[in-house]
């Protein structure tokens, strides 16, 4: 049940004795313009996870981290990143991996976070790949952790909009210079019971989802086995809508990604609330593992133990 609300001062109480926000008072919070003061009392920090970040980079010559771009959101000012991670002669398959895009998705920071750090020297990786890394595409729902920015806005939704966000505006102009063979979108459903994924590729030899189910499974984690997922076709934990039906406008990162010209998407959802976040983070660097040894034939990509 919704709490009764006595006041602004009782609405910033409530929000800052949770640790989470749910949606109720999110909303609440941005009609009354209240954000900018919780993003303030926040114990997770953007700044942290950056700093986190540069101390990879600067102890791996194959690290190297880009400024994008920064925008002000809620008397906030954000600088947003990507990363390159390839070795000097750089690898001919290039990958691009997102995280952070929902906020309240926290095993998508964590995992990319690992992935880098376990993997940062691993020069047999990087013979075969190319990386570029979108740490965070929600920095202040991060800080928030809520699904939408700080002013209420879903930025999944927001690719090729005629005015999108000022985070999807940065990342979609970055987007489109570069180029990748395959997409891994890091992202959690906290409304399932267990994993899932989307996958996109015209060339069927591309796929690589039901390898990556049988491994998460085979791993001991539940996988959704519903026949229709978010109002979409499902079979075994994989979700494969067909090209033809994917929209063109007001779009998520993945398909945007996709209608650029990356041949194969994947988008990872592990269960949000079903399972600790270790575990979840676990299942997200087997999905990483697992796609790109199908991808180019290397194995020795570094997991959660």
């Amino acid at each position: 049940m919704a709490p009764y609300l006595q006041s602004k001062a009782h609405l910033r109480e409530l929000v800052t004795r949770s640790t989470t926000i749910d949606s109720y008072l999110f909303h609440l919070l941005v009609r009354q313009n209240l954000t900018c003061g919780i993003l303030k009392s926040m114990n997770r920090s953007y700044t942290e996870l950056i700093a986190r970040l540069r101390k990879i980079e600067a102890n791996s010559p194959r690290v190297r981290m880009r400024e994008l771009g920064g925008f002000r959101i809620q008397d906030r000012e954000y600088e947003m990143y990507a990363i390159d991670f390839r070795a000097k002669e750089p690898g001919t398959v290039k990958i691009c991996i997102s995280a952070g895009m929902h906020g309240d998705e926290l095993a998508s920071v964590e995992a990319m976070a690992q992935f880098l750090e376990k993997n940062a020297n691993n020069e047999a990786l990087l013979k075969t790949f190319s990386f570029t890394i979108f740490p965070c595409d929600n920095p202040s729902g991060y800080e928030l952790e809520t699904r939408e920015n700080a002013d209420g806005i879903d930025l999944n939704r927001e690719f090729r909009k005629s005015n999108p966000a000022s985070e999807v505006k940065i990342l979609a102009d970055a987007a489109e210079q570069m180029t990748f063979d395959h997409v891994y979108e890091l992202h959690e459903d906290v409304d399932s019971y267990g994993f899932y994924l989307y996958e996109i590729a015209a060339d069927k030899s591309m796929r690589a989802g039901p390898d990556v189910v049988r491994a998460v499974s085979a791993a001991g984690y539940p996988v959704n086995l519903s026949e229709c997922i978010e109002g979409m076709e499902a079979h075994c934990g994989v979700i494969a809508p067909g090209v033809s039906r994917i929209r063109r406008r007001h779009l998520p990162k993945a398909v945007f990604i996709y209608r650029l010209g990356a041949p194969h998407v994947m988008t990872f959802e592990t269960p949000g609330r079903a399972l600790p976040l270790e575990d979840r983070v676990r299942m997200q660097l087997i999905c990483l593992a697992v796609a790109l040894e199908k991808a180019g034939g290397v194995s020795n990509v570094g997991k959660s133990s």
